[in-house]
Formats: C-alpha cells, sequence, structure tokens
C-alpha cells in the first residue's frame, strides 16, 4: 500500500512536469501494487485524456466505477473522454451523473457532519456533567 501511494506520488510529479507517459507507467505500476484504489484509474484515465487517448480513459474509468461507484472522479474523465469520441449524448449523460453523484456525496457529507456534531455535543455534556460531580465531590 504504501509502495502504492509513493508510485501515485511520483506520477503527479510527473504530470506535473507535462512528463505525461511517464505519469502513465507510474500509474500502471501503482495499480498493480494496489489494484483495489480507484484514484489511480481515475488519475490514470486523465492522463489517457490529455494524451488523447479517449477509449484507454474509458476502460480505466469503468474499472474505478467497478471498484466504487460513488467516486465522482471517473465520471469526469469519462465524460471528458466521451466528448473526445464526440459521443456528446453520452457525455452529457455522464455529466448529469457526475452531478447527481455529487450531490449524493454532498448530503452523504452533511449526514456524516451532523452525525459528529450530535457526539461530540453528547461527548461534552458528559465530560461537563463528570467535572461538576467532581467540583461537588470537591467541595
Amino acid at each position: 500500500m504504501k509502495q502504492a501511494i509513493e508510485k501515485k506520488r511520483e506520477a503527479f510529479d510527473a504530470m506535473g512536469k507535462g512528463e505525461l507517459q511517464r505519469a502513465v507507467d507510474l500509474f500502471t505500476d501503482a495499480i498493480k501494487l494496489n489494484p483495489r484504489l480507484t484514484i489511480l484509474y481515475a488519475s490514470r484515465a486523465s492522463v489517457y485524456v490529455q494524451l488523447q487517448k479517449p477509449n484507454a480513459a474509458i476502460r480505466d474509468c469503468d474499472r474505478a466505477i467497478n471498484i466504487n461507484p460513488d467516486s465522482a472522479q471517473p465520471y469526469k474523465w469519462r465524460g471528458k473522454a466521451l466528448r473526445l469520441l464526440g459521443y456528446w449524448q453520452e457525455a452529457r449523460a455522464q455529466k448529469k451523473a457526475l452531478k447527481e453523484e455529487e450531490s449524493v456525496q454532498q448530503m452523504d457529507l452533511e449526514e456524516q457532519l451532523i452525525a459528529l456534531q450530535t457526539e461530540l455535543e453528547e461527548q461534552l455534556k458528559t465530560q461537563q456533567m463528570e467535572l461538576e460531580e467532581e467540583d461537588r465531590a470537591l467541595q
């Protein structure tokens, strides 16, 4: 896992330097080390789009979506690849799916934040009650 993350970092560095084929190779190495990490496929797909290789990008996006259909990045890059191929209707549908996924992720995040806030408030109340009990015991 650690090696896959290191390869991913190197791939992003290569992308930043414009070394796109090297980035593809590094993402491929990272995928071999951790084939269940969605971001690796989505990131490699983004490079394939830049290299004008839409079919390869779509394959990676499909793999990423199969691993984690809740990840927004594969939908984004799949839509861009479809546009490169001239599949405008499919690209539009992909954009709609991306917006829906982002909306679902936002709702999930809001629910998680509310649950976390509730938990923290309960912990704070418990700690306050414990402190009050300790104060009474000391008096």
